[in-house]
């Protein structure tokens, strides 16, 4: 029979609070704890182990989808003695360490089905003409930095989408076909940036990995487009202006100056029908509920 102490249930429940409740650094989730701390002296009751196993099982079922099995932990009923480790009813104090272990490894970790995407106030559509450099600039903000961490700690992720619609030439289809619909959906998480698309090079840098005020480029198709239309390029470049704020830079350059087809001066022809960047986030929305993220256009913006 396991000896729980105040002290012993204490540090398991830190251990679980550090993930499901304010933690630090890419550990927290920002939630409110069903379990709380026993006193020294007092005896650890069949509910303060229930209470510990409901913030685990929240945890869990965030990162994995679904509850523990039945083989990796149980609740407690009143009166049962509780043994070290219990391979028979899963109700050990080992299996607690183990399935809290399991979420603190795993915290960075979110089932899709956890997770939901939402559409931002920020997505633009230019329907005029355009030519040489354009961009899309908006902050994506957070009420705190506690709250950005709690947002990338839970799965929380920005996605950007640009593409054309409409329009006509052979510029607009070079742009559409080859430049923008290759890239896909580009996403920015805690540790990396992904592109859902064929085109173009992502980093491995994420919110984690940005310093304050300094620039990157988290994703880039230099000379993307094709033929004549070769110098044209599509790229996003971030920074961090906060703890809890983003500044992001969805950047057109058309650099092509035409080419001549014949006769008389080379032909540099607009960009035209309707250029639209989307911006969505994903949060988390189930066990654990993410914060959400405010969104603003920025100054210098010509979408």
């Amino acid at each position: 029979m396991a000896i729980i102490t105040a002290t012993r249930y204490n540090n398991l429940r830190s251990s679980v609070d550090s993930v499901f409740g304010v933690g630090t650094g890419n550990s927290g989730y920002g939630q409110t704890l069903q379990s709380s701390s026993v006193s020294v002296g007092d005896l650890v009751q069949a509910d303060d182990l229930n209470n510990l196993y409901e913030d685990i099982r929240k945890s869990y079922r965030h990162q994995n989808g679904g509850d523990p099995t039945a083989a990796q932990l149980q609740e407690v009923v009143a009166g049962e003695l509780i043994f070290d480790d219990d391979t028979t009813d899963f109700k050990g104090w080992d299996q607690y360490e183990a399935l809290a272990t399991n979420i603190t490894t795993n915290r960075l970790t979110a089932a899709g089905s956890s997770l939901q995407q939402f559409n931002s106030t920020v997505s633009k559509t230019r329907t005029s003409n355009w030519n040489g450099t354009i961009e899309h600039r908006f902050n994506m903000s957070f009420a705190t930095a506690n709250d950005a961490r709690y947002f990338f700690n839970s799965g929380g992720t920005l996605k950007i989408t640009s593409s054309i619609s409409g329009g006509s030439g052979s510029k607009t289809s070079d742009w559409k076909n080859n430049i923008l619909g290759p890239a896909g959906t580009i996403t920015i998480n805690y540790t990396t940036t992904s592109k859902s698309g064929t085109q173009g090079t992502t980093t491995s840098q994420g919110w984690y990995d940005f310093n304050v005020g300094q620039n990157y480029t988290v994703y880039s198709q230099m000379n993307g487009g094709t033929g004549v239309y070769t110098e044209n390029d599509y790229y996003i470049v971030v920074q961090k202006t906060s703890t809890s704020n983003l500044y992001v830079r969805v950047i057109f350059r058309d650099q092509d100056a035409g080419d001549q087809t014949g006769s008389g001066a080379a032909q540099d022809e607009d960009v035209n029908g309707n250029l639209t960047c989307s911006v969505q986030y994903q949060k988390a929305i189930t066990n654990v509920v993410g914060p959400v993220p405010s969104f603003s256009v920025a100054g210098g913006s010509s979408l």
